[in-house]
C-alpha cells in the first residue's frame, strides 16, 4: 500500500532531499519539485514523481501538482522548503536580488499552498507544514530580504492556522537555525565564509531537521505544533 501523497518543493538537495527521504521511508507517495530537479537514487520509482518548475510560476506549480495527483490521490501534506538567501548588506545587494528572494521564499509558499488549499478545506484533512527560518523571528544587519521574506512566511503560517484550523487542517511552521546545506553556494560564498559570518556557530543537518518534519506530520491530525524552532545547543542568540 502507498501512503498518501506528499509534496516537497526545493526537494533536489539540501533540506528538502533530506525531507523527501524521510517521509520515502513512511511508504508515502511523494512529488518532488525544484527548478532542476532530477530522479534521486534510493527512492522508489512506483511512488515517486519528479517535476522541474519554478515555485514562483504559479501555473507551472499548479501543473506538476494536479499530474501527480491524477496518479496518487490529492495532497495529504505539502512541505514548502524552496527557499534561497542573499547574506550581503542590503547596500550590496541589487533590486533584482532581493526581488527573487521575495518570490522564491514567500510567492513560491503562498502558491503551492494557494494549489492545494482548497482541495484540503474541502476534505477537512490536510497538513501545510512551512520551512522558514529563525530570520523569520529574529532580525539581522545583514541578509535582510531574506529576513523580511521568513518573517512574512510566518505570518502567512499563522494567518492561514486561524482561517483554516477549524476546518481540520493543520498549518505549521518550522524555524531551523544553523542547518549543513548548500545554500552559501548561492550567496557565491565558501561554507567557511558562511559560517565567520554567522559567528562559527553548531550546525545540525538536513537529516535531523528532516526527522523533526516528519514527527510533526505524523502526530494525530487532531494535533497541531504551530510553530517550532530548531537550532544547535551550541549557538550565540
Amino acid at each position: 500500500m502507498t501512503g498518501p501523497l506528499v509534496v516537497v518543493t526545493g526537494a533536489s538537495s539540501g533540506i528538502g532531499l533530506a525531507i523527501a527521504r524521510a517521509f520515502a521511508k513512511e511508504g508515502n507517495a511523494l512529488l518532488l519539485i525544484a527548478r532542476h530537479m532530477k530522479p534521486i537514487d534510493g527512492l522508489p520509482a512506483d511512488r515517486t514523481v519528479y517535476a522541474e518548475a519554478d515555485v514562483a510560476d504559479y501555473a507551472a506549480l499548479e501543473r506538476a501538482i494536479r499530474d501527480a495527483e491524477a496518479k496518487f490521490g490529492k495532497t495529504a501534506c505539502l512541505v514548502n522548503n524552496a527557499g534561497m538567501a542573499d547574506a550581503r548588506a542590503f547596500t550590496d545587494v541589487e533590486p533584482a536580488a532581493f526581488s527573487h528572494e521575495i518570490d522564491v521564499n514567500l510567492k513560491g509558499t503562498l502558491n503551492a499552498t494557494k494549489v492545494v488549499l482548497g482541495d484540503m478545506t474541502a476534505a477537512k484533512s490536510g497538513t501545510i507544514i512551512n520551512i522558514s527560518s529563525v530570520s523569520d523571528r529574529k532580525t539581522s544587519p545583514v541578509a535582510v530580504g531574506y529576513t523580511a521574506s521568513k518573517y512574512a512566511v510566518r505570518a502567512t503560517s499563522e494567518s492561514l492556522r486561524e482561517a483554516v484550523g477549524m476546518q481540520g487542517v493543520r498549518v505549521i511552521n518550522v524555524a531551523p537555525a544553523y542547518i549543513k546545506t548548500n545554500i552559501h553556494q548561492g550567496m557565491g560564498i565558501s561554507f567557511e565564509e558562511y559560517c565567520r559570518l554567522l559567528g562559527n556557530p553548531d550546525f545540525l543537518s538536513a537529516e535531523e531537521l528532516a526527522e523533526v518534519v516528519l514527527y510533526c506530520w505524523q502526530l494525530p491530525p487532531s494535533i497541531c505544533i504551530r510553530d517550532i524552532v530548531v537550532a544547535p545547543t551550541r549557538s550565540g542568540f
